[in-house]
């Protein structure tokens, strides 16, 4: 037998100058923050272990992968050989490397070893509790966070709670049940506490969750129960509440980041945005390399109106290939709007794959048709399909979309036509070609699309309403028009685009307060040129005309350009 001992010295974000060699006691494995789930190690005693050469040999190789990063390796040999000696030293070991490297599986495999061989360390069962709680046995997890309690460990309950977020209310409503067991033992206990005010955040019951802060803080400055209870009052939609209570904290704990990024969120949430920016310099002079600052700092200086500043940050922030696209997109809109369009169309096309992608390319396609460059922007939509083939529907959407705008309408059939026999299925291209069909009056092939949308997916409520629209205004197809919307409706009844159908189909049915009715809900939740034009017809039709005259009026000053409120005036000889 050999024996051994010496110093890990990679991990240094995890593990703080801990013994190896078989040491039986490593690390004490705290709990996780409420938000990050991050654990915290302790430095512990070093006493020496025994171990077969074998063994030795095995932890040596692990030494050497971890030092070169090679943690899969230096795991892997590390929880072998801790099955192997059941040393909890080891297997320990085992999981803090699983557990920052968040290797699930190994992590929850060297917790359980490490508590069932050292079953009276805390630091053990709060590691098992901890993925217990991430496996969503959160029962098991607030039973083990107990225990850990009773040896006077620090019991992670919050952990556990946030743990539990998206579960449903009812197993929230057990956990807190649990919780409670918990403090009628341990009353003043800030973690069970803290754990029990964030369950009852999750269930909404936010005056309760801010009675538990403060029960904390009256006992001791705890940065979590203030940072949670800000939260609450944010929840609460309290933010002058928030930005008040939070102002203290902050200006005594200068150099905690989250806490003065919480303060600066609720200011911007307050529309302080001048003393956000304030807060958010601070934190970027803390963390000159951090994006999401940068980010933040870019977002408010764009909302203020500063495009100098707000250019500054984010070419900043677009060195950061995490953020490098809605940087890129960004400057495209700051570039826009200072009329620029080939500086913009420049960082539009800079944006790549990720949620920023379509939106950019919809914004040049804008932007480019807007400065009567339409051809070009079919030219970039088109290398765009080349450029990235996951995305072509979308693209061949944009190119009809613009193409259609310029009342080119055979060239953008055209292209919708290739598109829908690629992709047949598509819903968005299939009512996309319905639509400029309309347009086209191409009645038959409106409804043939229309209809495929429907053997797709027999409850798209625009498919319905579009057909059934369509149907009454177009044809005397008033019954199946009525059944169409009235199913649309009911799918979704508070949207104003199916209400106002509802209200043209009666109208076109010639129950005229029915269609009153429905018009005037339409036109309260969306006072639109087109729900202004049928409301007025049917009040003209009814002789209210000068009420149908003074409501098509203030529609033609906000949409002066609409076709169809001046088409329905001229049908109807207004002023004549």
């Amino acid at each position: 037998m050999l024996k051994i001992r010496s110093r890990l010295r990679y991990l240094p974000l995890l593990l703080a100058t801990v013994a190896f060699a078989g040491c039986a006691q490593l690390s004490s494995m705290t709990s996780a923050g409420t938000d990050a789930g991050q654990a915290t190690v302790e430095e512990s005693s070093e006493p020496v272990a025994s171990f077969e050469p074998d063994t030795l040999y095995d932890l040596l190789v692990a030494e050497v992968a971890g030092h070169n990063q090679r943690f899969d390796l230096a795991l892997g040999n590390y929880l072998q050989q801790a099955h192997k000696t059941g040393d909890p030293g080891l297997a320990a070991r085992a999981y803090q490397i699983a557990a920052y490297i968040g290797a699930r599986q190994a992590s929850r495999d060297a917790a359980e070893l490490w508590a069932s061989v050292d079953a009276e360390n805390p630091a053990a069962l709060q590691a098992r509790a901890i993925e217990l709680a991430r496996a969503g046995e959160y029962q098991a997890a607030a039973d083990e966070m107990l225990r850990v309690l009773e040896m006077a460990g620090d019991a992670s309950f919050e952990f556990v709670a946030v743990s539990a977020a998206d579960q449903g209310q009812e197993e929230r409503d057990m956990l807190i049940a649990t919780f409670d067991q918990a403090l009628k033992r341990y009353p003043n206990n800030s973690q069970v506490l803290l754990g029990k005010a964030i369950l009852l955040q999750y269930n909404g019951r936010n005056a309760e969750a801010i009675k538990l802060c403060e029960r904390i803080l009256k006992r001791e400055d705890n940065l979590k129960a203030v940072m949670l209870k800000g939260r609450v009052l944010m929840a609460m939609e309290r933010p002058d509440d928030a930005r008040r209570f939070l102002a203290n904290y902050v200006e005594d704990t200068p150099d905690n980041t989250r806490l003065r990024l919480l303060y600066a969120r609720v200011l911007v949430h307050a529309q302080r945005l001048d003393q956000a920016q304030e807060q958010f310099e601070i934190l970027l002079a803390q963390s000159p390399n951090d994006p999401d600052i940068l980010l933040s700092l870019g977002l408010i200086t764009f909302e203020n109106t500063m495009p100098e500043e707000a250019v500054g940050y984010f070419e900043r922030l677009s060195a950061f290939n995490s953020h490098k696209n809605l940087a890129e997109f960004y400057l495209g809109r700051l570039a826009q709007q200072q009329d620029d369009w080939q500086q913009a169309r420049q960082h539009y096309l800079n944006v790549g794959v990720g949620k920023q992608l379509i939106p950019a390319y919809a914004a040049l396609a804008q932007m480019l048709a807007d400065h009567e460059m339409w051809p070009q922007a079919v030219k970039d939509l088109r290398a765009a399909r080349e450029l990235y083939p996951a995305f072509v529907p979308q693209f061949y959407l944009m190119e009809g979309d613009v193409l259609i705008e310029q009342r080119a309408y055979e060239q953008a059939a055209e292209v919708l036509n290739k598109a829908v026999k690629i992709y047949p299925d598509n819903v968005n291209l299939l009512y996309a070609r319905a639509m400029l069909a309309e347009k086209m009056s191409d009645l038959a092939l409106l409804e043939k699309d229309l209809r495929g949308i429907l053997a797709i997916d027999a409850e798209n409520a625009a498919a319905l309403n579009a057909l059934g629209y369509t149907l009454a205004d177009r044809t005397e197809r008033f019954d199946e028009a009525q059944e169409l919307v009235a199913k649309a409706y009911e799918l979704k009844p508070d949207d104003p685009a199916i209400i106002d159908s509802m209200g043209w189909v009666a109208y076109r049915q010639q129950d005229f307060e029915k269609a009153l009715r429905y018009l005037r809900a339409a036109y309260e939740k969306m006072p639109d040129a087109e729900v202004a034009a049928h409301l007025g017809e049917v009040l003209w039709v009814k002789g209210s005309r000068k009420e149908a005259a003074l409501l098509w009026e203030q529609a033609l000053e906000r949409q002066p350009d609409s076709e169809i409120l001046k088409e329905t005036m001229e049908r109807l000889q207004v002023g004549q």
